[in-house]
């Protein structure tokens, strides 16, 4: 099966490539995976957790380096996942190219992956929506990772007025007013979004699926029907 997304981070080209090629700490951009251990600087072993309204299914597996292009910004890899409460299976190649326009980078990921188990049983447009989901949380996540939280706004300080003779003398009071209430405490830093896919998602790709396939029965329904008509016909005439 082919799979081709793309994504795209408000930065630097070369600042979005030093980011992905940081997979230690890339991984928790993506919903549900993480990197469980580091085998050598190409090949590490990684989790998978992907939830579809009440089924979650688990995978670990193999991510290795398959070739990586700092210059042309291009990489490529090969994965190896298995369920771990299943016998479903995921494997394939992806290839990632950044590409830089008008100040923002473009990444486009084109994968080849076999599956099987009950992530194969739920149709290529299923997975497709998922797929789509899966990468506006990455570029979500990305984007926050490489330009980072937005700086407070510095708190305004009074100032003095210095006479000709030098002395320093405060400023005018301002008019007398109700005491400021104490502003909130800020908010804590929300977790990452946890890779769970709207079981809506699910069963809109089924009915697309159902009705993909409608034209067709229709099709065969009416040529049954004409057939009987005709051998209706034949037999009414002897």
């Amino acid at each position: 099966m082919d799979i081709n997304s793309t994504f795209t981070v408000a930065a630097p080209i070369d600042e979005v490539w030093k980011t992905l090629m940081d997979f230690e700490r890339v991984a928790g951009c993506v919903p549900g995976a993480q990197v469980l251990n580091k085998l050598s600087d190409d090949a590490y072993q990684v989790g998978m957790k992907v939830k579809l309204g009440p089924v979650t299914m688990q995978y670990r597996g193999q991510m290795t380096v398959l070739e990586r292009d700092a210059a042309a910004h291009r990489a490529v890899f090969e994965g190896r996942a298995q369920e771990t409460r299943g016998q479903g299976t995921a494997q394939g190649t992806a290839t990632l190219t950044l590409v830089e326009a008008h100040g923002q980078t473009q990444g486009t990921v084109s994968a080849d992956v076999a599956l099987s188990g009950k992530v194969a049983a739920m149709g290529r447009s299923v997975i497709g929506s998922v797929t789509e989901q899966m990468m506006s949380l990455f570029s979500e996540n990305l984007q926050a990772m490489v330009t980072g939280p937005a700086p407070e706004p510095a708190a305004s300080q009074g100032t003095e007025t210095v006479t000709e003779q030098g002395t320093a003398t405060a400023p005018p009071a301002a008019p007398t007013s109700p005491p400021a209430t104490t502003a909130p405490a800020p908010r804590a830093p929300q977790p990452a979004t946890e890779s769970s896919l709207n079981a809506l998602d699910l069963a809109k790709g089924i009915v697309l699926d159902q009705l993909n396939s409608l034209p067709r029965l229709l099709g065969v329904m009416a040529a049954v029907a004409f057939v009987a008509y005709r051998i209706g016909r034949r037999a009414g005439g002897k």
